[in-house]
């Protein structure tokens, strides 16, 4: 069974938490991103948990749900300012093996990730040694087998866009936050906007 990590946008005014979105054209609330554990980054760790005395009417109606007991409970719920979403770019760049650049190029969404990465310092001096002495000399690994270890010729500068990291994630909650609350002035006077988070 796998756990997911939901995101909503939410506002809050004088210390009460509300939902703003995104709602269906039935009235339902809909989540902005949905990930399972698996893919999705740690964003979440950054999240607070929303008081009792935080909540409103509207959130507890939002997030409410009869349990096995047939009791009406009230879902966790986390939330962060918008303002305090993490900054950065969501680009990678690097110098990654050539075969990983061609099979993320073949096949994006089936790619595994770039698990091998050199900085440019460190591709500086491979590809200089690699100039003065060659490529490396064959080595025995603990079980006394016999491999080529990776050259600088193995890799290739290369840059893109990293799906699974906090700042992608982080530039679609901004983006949606802002369409739905930057300019909205039906919102209470002073409101704050904020990224909510439901996990399970």
């Amino acid at each position: 069974m796998s756990y997911y990590y939901n995101y909503y946008i939410g506002y809050m005014s004088e210390e009460k938490i509300y939902p703003l979105g995104p709602y269906n054209c039935k009235g339902k609330l809909k989540d902005v991103i949905s990930r399972s554990a698996s893919f999705a980054s740690d964003l979440h760790e950054d999240f607070f948990y929303v008081n009792d005395d935080m909540i409103s009417d509207e959130l507890r109606k939002e997030f409410s749900y009869t349990n096995w007991n047939d009791e009406v409970v009230m879902q966790k719920v986390k939330y962060l300012p918008v303002e305090a979403l993490p900054k950065g770019s969501p680009i990678k760049r690097g110098y990654f093996l050539i075969e990983d650049v061609k099979n993320y190029e073949d096949d994006p969404d089936s790619f595994d990730g770039f698990y091998d990465y050199l900085n440019p310092t460190v591709y500086s001096a491979m590809a200089d040694n690699e100039a003065r002495f060659g490529k490396p000399d064959p080595v025995k690994d603990s079980y006394g087998e016999e491999y080529y270890p990776k050259s600088a010729s193995d890799y290739m500068y290369y840059a893109y866009e990293d799906w699974h990291s906090k700042e992608y994630e982080a530039d679609i909650l901004r983006t949606v936050a802002y369409i739905l609350g930057e300019y909205d002035y039906d919102l209470p006077k002073g409101y704050k906007l904020v990224i909510l988070e439901t996990e399970g």
